[in-house]
């Protein structure tokens, strides 16, 4: 696979221009800064902010086959599989997988998307609940 040319990351933004991603496309997502704030460097703090993420494999009982892939080496948090938004592979299809580099039958892989990502996460488009804007 490789990496998307300028027409496809443009067809894919217009694709979702328009669109509240998250109500067309289910993600899984956690919220961070429940229990305390994260402090940006421009001294914003945000709390309780969801961050999408998706997991590939299985988790062991000693919880020390977690693999963490980020998002400056994905492009957001779909790596592999078909991406719900493009319908292209995953940005890693030929590295995360049953039988790949990444085994997905050994290893549990998590990425997630970043702060300000259009796939799930909290990012310019939200609404602060405390300025309604």
């Amino acid at each position: 696979m490789t990496a998307p040319d300028s027409q496809h990351i443009q067809s894919a933004s217009q694709q979702m221009a328009g669109k509240k991603v998250d109500e067309d496309i289910p993600h899984r997502r956690v919220m961070l800064g429940v229990d305390v704030p994260m402090r940006l460097d421009c001294d914003v703090e945000l709390s309780n902010f969801p961050i999408a993420y998706e997991t590939y494999g299985a988790l062991n009982a000693e919880k020390s086959n977690a693999i963490l892939i980020c998002h400056a080496l994905s492009g957001d948090q779909y790596v592999s599989g078909t991406h719900p938004v493009t319908q292209r592979d995953g940005w890693w299809e030929l590295v995360v997988g049953p039988g790949k580099v990444l085994d997905t039958d050994r290893y549990f892989i998590i990425s997630s998307n970043v702060l300000g990502g259009c796939m799930g996460s909290v990012g310019p488009a939200e609404i602060n609940p405390e300025t309604n804007q």
